[in-house]
C-alpha cells in the first residue's frame, strides 16, 4: 500500500514542497537515518518498479540521483540540490520522491515509542517491518537508565537464537516479524528497549520504545470517616483506598458522581470525596470508587450513608451461661426492606423478623451476630455493625483447700489452694481479713495466683484468708480459717499468798497457747490429783501451805511451761491481810530476838542479886 503526505522543507531561499512516499510492500529497501537529510539503499529495479508509480518515472529518478553523485554517499546535500536546481522543472515529481524518502528515515520500525505493562502479566513489543532475505542479525536490548544489556540476537542466515540467560524462559520471539513478547512482568523490567535490524551491506535500522511497568491494582475500598454519620451535623469524608498505580474516579451508581465544589467536594488527587453537613438523601448510590491505570481498572464495594441499625438486650458483650438474649434491626428503606440475620457469616434459617431472640444461651452461642437488609426494588444488601456475644458460664462452688491440717509456729510450711467448681476464673486475689494480702519472701504466690504458700508459719499468720475468683459475668469466693499451732508461753498464777486458818483460797494458772493447754499442779515438789488450771480450797488448812507449781503443757506442740505460787496458812487472827510473807518473817524475827534479849536481862539481874554479901 502507497500513500502521499504533503511536508515542506526549507533550503536557503530555495522552497521545496516534498511529498512523502510511503511504500513498505515494494520498496525492497531499508532507509535509516543519518547526518545528512537522508540516505536511500536500493536492491533492484524490479522492487522499484513494482511501486504503483510508472516505472519510468522511478528510472528517471534513479537517473537523476545518480547524476548528482550522491548514490555513493547515499545523501542529498544543499550543494547537490542546487547543482540540480536548473532540471528542477524537468524532474520536479522525481525530486519531490526522492525528498519524501529522505524524510520517510525519520521513521522506527517498532509501532510504538512508549508502552505500558503491569507487574505480573505479559506485554508485546510490536514492529512494522517483516523479513527479508537481505536481513543479517536482529538484537533486541535494554537500558534501564544504567547499563545496556542484550535480550536476544537472532542471526538470520544460520536461523539461531541467542539469549540471554536472565531472559531465559521469559521471552517469547517472533522470527518473521522480530516482535518480542516479555513477561511476567516486574518493576524491574521498566525501561528503554532498542530493536537493531542490520542488512547484508552493513546498514542498519533502530527504533526504541519506552517501557513503564504499573502495579496491579488491588484492594480497593471507600472508607468513611466518621463512620457514625448524623444528619446535619457531619462532614463525611469517603477515601478511596487501593494498591497499585492508579487514578481515582467515582461513581454514583452507574453514573460519573458530580461534586458542586461546595456541598459535595473532591480533592486534587481524586481519592477523598467530602459531603459537608451529611443528608440521608446524599450518595444513596451506591457509591462505587474505581481506581485505574492505563491498563486494568479495580471497582470498590458498593457504599451507602443510609445504615442498619442493630440494639442488643441485654446490652452486655459477655453473658452467663443460661441467660436469655434479644436482637433487634431497623433498616430504613422505600420500599420496607426484608430483614435476615447471621452468625458467625452464616445465614440463620428461617429469622427473618425485626427482632432475633435467644433463650438459655450456651457457650456455643458465642459469637458474631448481626442483621442484614434487603431491598426488593433495589437488590441492594446492606449489613448493620457486627455484635461480639460472648458466652461464660459464672463462678461457683469456689473452696480454698490446705497442703497441711496442723501447723506448728516455726516449723511448719502450708500451701493453700483456691479452685472453682464450675466456671473459668480471669483473676485470682487473696485478702487476709478485710485487707489485701501482701506477698514477702515467706508469702509466696504462684504464677497463677491461684496457690498461696507461707514459708515456716509463725503464730501472727493465723486468722481468715479470704480467696476472690473473677471473671467477665461474675466473682465468687471462700474463706479459710487458718489455725497455728503455738505454746505454751507467758504461764502466770494469779491468787492470794496468805489467808487466815479456815478461810477458802482460790489459785488460777493459765497460759497463752493454741490449742488451750493441759494443766497439772504439785505442791511442795508433790503431784497433786488435779488437772484444771484452777484450784479452789473451801477452808484452808496449815497443811495447805507451801510452794505451788502449775505446770502447762500443748499436746499439738509438745511443749511444757511452769510457774510456781507461794501460799501461807496462818493461826485465826495472826495474819494480817496488809503483810506481806516478807514482812511477817521479819516481825516473828524481831519477837524472838527480844524476847531473847529481855531473858538475858532478866538473868544478867537475877546473878548480880546472888553477889551482893549478906550483912549477916
Amino acid at each position: 500500500m502507497c500513500y502521499l503526505k504533503i511536508i515542506v522543507f526549507s533550503f536557503s531561499s530555495l522552497r521545496l514542497p516534498a511529498v512523502v512516499f510511503h511504500c513498505h510492500s515494494a520498496l525492497q529497501g531499508i532507509i535509516v537515518r543519518s547526518a545528512c537529510l537522508c540516505k536511500v539503499f536500493f536492491q533492484n529495479y524490479t522492487s522499484i518498479a513494482a511501486c504503483p508509480l510508472t516505472a519510468g518515472w522511478m528510472r528517471k529518478m534513479r537517473s537523476m540521483w545518480q547524476k548528482s553523485h550522491t548514490v555513493s554517499h547515499s545523501c542529498l546535500s544543499l550543494q547537490g540540490l542546487r547543482s540540480l536546481h536548473m532540471d528542477f522543472f524537468n524532474f520536479r515529481l522525481p525530486l519531490l520522491i526522492l525528498a519524501a524518502l529522505g524524510c520517510y528515515s525519520e521513521g522506527s520500525p517498532l509501532l510504538n515509542n512508549k508502552i505500558n505493562g503491569v507487574i505480573g502479566k505479559y506485554v508485546t513489543f510490536k514492529t512494522t517491518v517483516i523479513l527479508t532475505p537481505n536481513f543479517v542479525t536482529v538484537t533486541w536490548n535494554f537500558n534501564d537508565g544504567s547499563k545496556i544489556a542484550p535480550i536476544i540476537t537472532s542471526i538470520v542466515p544460520s536461523n539461531t537464537d541467542n539469549v540471554d540467560e536472565k531472559y531465559a524462559g521469559r521471552i517469547s520471539y517472533n522470527k518473521t516479524t522480530f516482535e518480542l513478547q516479555l513477561g511476567p512482568l516486574v518493576k524491574e523490567d521498566g525501561g528503554e528497549y532498542t530493536l537493531t535490524i542490520v542488512t547484508d551491506k552493513g546498514q542498519q535500522l533502530t527504533g526504541q520504545v519506552d517501557l513503564e511497568v504499573l502495579e496491579p491494582v488491588t484492594d480497593v475500598m471507600i472508607l468513611s470517616n466518621p463512620p457514625e454519620a448524623v444528619e446535619f451535623n457531619s462532614t463525611v469524608n469517603l477515601t478511596c483506598s487501593a494498591k497499585g498505580s492508579f487514578t481515582y474516579k467515582w461513581m454514583n451508581g452507574s453514573v460519573p458522581l458530580v461534586v458542586d465544589g461546595t456541598h459535595i467536594k473532591l480533592n486534587q488527587v481524586g481519592n477523598v470525596l467530602t459531603i459537608a453537613e451529611v443528608r440521608r438523601t446524599d450518595l444513596r448510590g451506591p457509591i462505587f470508587c474505581i481506581a485505574e491505570n492505563p491498563l486494568e481498572s479495580g471497582r470498590s464495594a458498593a457504599f451507602n450513608l443510609t445504615k442498619v441499625n442493630m440494639t442488643q438486650t441485654p446490652t452486655d458483650s459477655f453473658l452467663k451461661k443460661g441467660s436469655n438474649l434479644t436482637f433487634s434491626c431497623l433498616a430504613q428503606s422505600d420500599p420496607p426492606a426484608q430483614l435476615l440475620w447471621k452468625f458467625n457469616g452464616e445465614e440463620l434459617p428461617q429469622k427473618t423478623t425485626a427482632s432475633l431472640t435467644l433463650t438459655n444461651v450456651q457457650e456455643i452461642n458465642s459469637g458474631n451476630y448481626s442483621c442484614v437488609a434487603y431491598n426488593m426494588k433495589t437488590k441492594r444488601y446492606v449489613s448493620s455493625q457486627i455484635t461480639v456475644v460472648s458466652v461464660l458460664e459464672a463462678l461457683s462452688g469456689t473452696n480454698i483447700s490446705s497442703s497441711s491440717s496442723v501447723l506448728i509456729d516455726g516449723y511448719s510450711t502450708v500451701n493453700i489452694t483456691c479452685s472453682a467448681a464450675a466456671g473459668k476464673a480471669e483473676s485470682v486475689e487473696w485478702l487476709k481479713g478485710d485487707k489485701p494480702l501482701t506477698p514477702s519472701e515467706r508469702v509466696i504466690l504462684s504464677a497463677d495466683k491461684k496457690t498461696l504458700t507461707i514459708v515456716k508459719v509463725v503464730k501472727e499468720d493465723a486468722g481468715d484468708y479470704k480467696c476472690q475468683l473473677k471473671n467477665k459475668v461474675n466473682k465468687d469466693e471462700s474463706t479459710y480459717k487458718m489455725v497455728i499451732n503455738y505454746g505454751p508461753l507467758n504461764v502466770k498464777v494469779e491468787g492470794k499468798n496468805a489467808v487466815k486458818f479456815e478461810e477458802p483460797a482460790k489459785l488460777l494458772c493459765f497460759a497463752d497457747s493454741v490449742p488451750i493447754s493441759k494443766y497439772s499442779w504439785k505442791l511442795n515438789g508433790t503431784v497433786m490429783n488435779i488437772s484444771q488450771a484452777e484450784i479452789n480450797i473451801e477452808k484452808a488448812k496449815v497443811t495447805d501451805s507451801g510452794i505451788y507449781t502449775c505446770e502447762a503443757f500443748n499436746p499439738i506442740t509438745g511443749k511444757t511451761e511452769t510457774k510456781t505460787h507461794k501460799l501461807a496458812v496462818t493461826e485465826v487472827g495472826a495474819v494480817d491481810e496488809g503483810l506481806s510473807g516478807g514482812a511477817i518473817a521479819g516481825i516473828v524475827i524481831g519477837v524472838l530476838v527480844a524476847v531473847i534479849i529481855i531473858a538475858c536481862i532478866i538473868k544478867r539481874k537475877k546473878k548480880a542479886n546472888s553477889d551482893i554479901p549478906s550483912p549477916y
